[in-house]
């Protein structure tokens, strides 16, 4: 009994088939949670005892400001979490959404009394590609940045190959954030 049909053996008209049947299925997506609110709040501000958080409505005026700074999609509801230490103002803490390429990458931006960041981080990203964004080294380059010193993605903030748009947009989330902070009042006037 042979096990061959045409030349081609069992396995191989398996493989072949199960290739062809592959190729056509769309990609799925890998949501990965990798933080919570909760823990990013803890990461950014070690030192708070208390965190007292309110949900921001964006108003059309404020979104077409924002789109000033740096246009991307974003959901236009931006959670707003202040930390404090005692009486002392620690700073702010948002959390928002920016498009990946198609899905929504959720993130926090932690921005300090001095307004400048603290800290960025991923904390849910649904993307097939370009979850490179959370390593430590890329994020590191928002730290220390301000409103009043911009920065530009492709110079100021690299590239990841392979997640382009991802590094773009979340760039353009982090602009139009420290633009909100400011906005809101909550970042010090820079001394001329």
């Amino acid at each position: 009994m042979s096990d061959t049909c045409n030349g081609w053996t069992r396995f191989s008209l398996v493989a072949v088939a199960g290739a062809t049947t592959s190729a056509l299925l769309p990609p799925t997506v890998e949501a990965a949670q990798y933080m919570s609110v909760e823990q990013a709040q803890k990461a950014a501000f070690p030192e708070a005892d208390r965190f007292e958080a309110q949900t921001l409505r964006l108003t059309p005026e404020q979104i077409k400001a924002l789109d000033s700074v740096a246009a991307v999609r974003q959901r236009g509801e931006i959670r707003r979490i202040e930390a404090w230490a005692g009486n002392k103002a620690l700073g702010t803490l948002y959390v928002d959404d920016v498009i990946g390429k198609v899905e929504w990458v959720t993130y926090a931006l932690a921005v300090g009394a001095d307004g400048s960041v603290r800290s960025l981080e991923i904390l849910e990203y649904r993307e097939t590609h370009g979850y490179e964004v959370r390593t430590p080294s890329w994020r590191r380059q928002f730290s220390g940045r301000r409103i009043d010193q911009p920065f530009r993605f492709g110079e100021d903030i690299k590239n990841i190959s392979g997640a382009t748009l991802s590094c773009a947009h979340l760039t353009a989330g982090a602009q139009r954030l420290l633009a909100l902070h400011a906005q809101l009042g909550k970042s010090p006037v820079p001394a001329r």
